[in-house]
């Protein structure tokens, strides 16, 4: 049942820019396993196993489709009061199919089940994220965040094609945990406001915070890309044509000089406003 088609509307939202957040988190690692897959890998390695864990177009693909599907269904059983004997069939599910494995006893090919162990994993921060989403739980929200700021952490910094790829990483994760924490704010407000005309306009009122908010970050981090270009044609040869200058990392610091120069004029001006206002 959706008691209000706003706040359904802000659950569906939040999953969409959950799932693209995922993928593009895949496309600013260009295809590189994350820190953490590796270390995994590397764990299985020591046990004589095979690194079956990979990142590729195909399994990212798959790893979405999984979880989003795995955390719907964790979802509805814990809305039904299954939630912890689903949860804790997932949970141990991968042990037993790996002693199955390991032992010989497994009616299955190795291969198949080694796809689905890739899937899972990757597909671990959509499993939180969307039973987070639609169950109203901080933990798991901030779990699914965690493990999709994980992905992209092995980024080299040496190739600003990947740059539009990272905005479009950070607006999604943006919009990922104001529509998830929001939901979950204005669902508890939802209830003791009785779903009044009132809500809707509170409703309203986040609504065009969170789109001035975007809006007013992403003209500002363009901005701030503009400053990069503008140094680059005022500052001397030799530094602007450097290779530290023109990875993405030369990029990092330069937005941050625009935003420290942006703090600056900000306190200089409201002290000017607010020293007016005592006059």
């Amino acid at each position: 049942m959706i008691a209000h088609p706003r706040l359904f509307a802000m659950q569906v939202l939040a999953t969409a820019a959950l799932a693209a957040c995922a993928w593009l988190g895949y496309v600013v690692s260009a295809g590189t396993d994350s820190l953490l897959t590796q270390a995994l890998n590397v764990v299985l390695s020591l046990f004589g196993l095979d690194p079956i864990f990979t990142a590729s177009a195909e399994t990212v693909a798959g790893g979405i489709m999984l979880g989003l599907l795995l955390g719907g269904v964790l979802a509805l059983a814990d809305e039904r009061g299954y939630g912890y004997w689903v949860g804790g069939t997932l949970a141990l599910l991968p042990f037993l199919l790996a002693w199955l494995s390991l032992t010989g006893r497994s009616p299955f090919a190795p291969e198949p089940l080694h796809a689905l162990a890739n899937f899972g994993w990757l597909g671990l921060p959509l499993l939180a994220g969307t039973f987070g989403i639609w169950r109203n739980s901080l933990p798991t929200i901030a779990i699914g965040a965690l493990l999709l700021l994980v992905q992209p952490l092995n980024l080299a910094g040496n190739d600003t094609s990947a740059i539009f790829a990272i905005l479009g990483f950070i607006f999604c994760f943006m919009l990922y945990i104001e529509l998830a924490y929001g939901h979950l704010r204005y669902a508890r407000l939802a209830r003791i406001m009785n779903y009044s005309g009132e809500f809707g306009s509170v409703l309203n009122w986040f609504g065009m915070m969170l789109l001035l908010t975007l809006g007013f970050t992403t003209l500002l981090t363009a901005a701030a890309f503009g400053f990069h270009d503008l140094l680059g044609s005022v500052l001397p040869p030799r530094f602007h044509n450097s290779i530290e200058f023109n990875t993405i990392y030369g990029r990092a610091l330069s937005v941050m000089t625009f935003f420290a120069l942006w703090a600056i004029a900000q306190t200089i001006f409201s002290r000017q406003f607010l020293a007016r206002q005592v006059e």
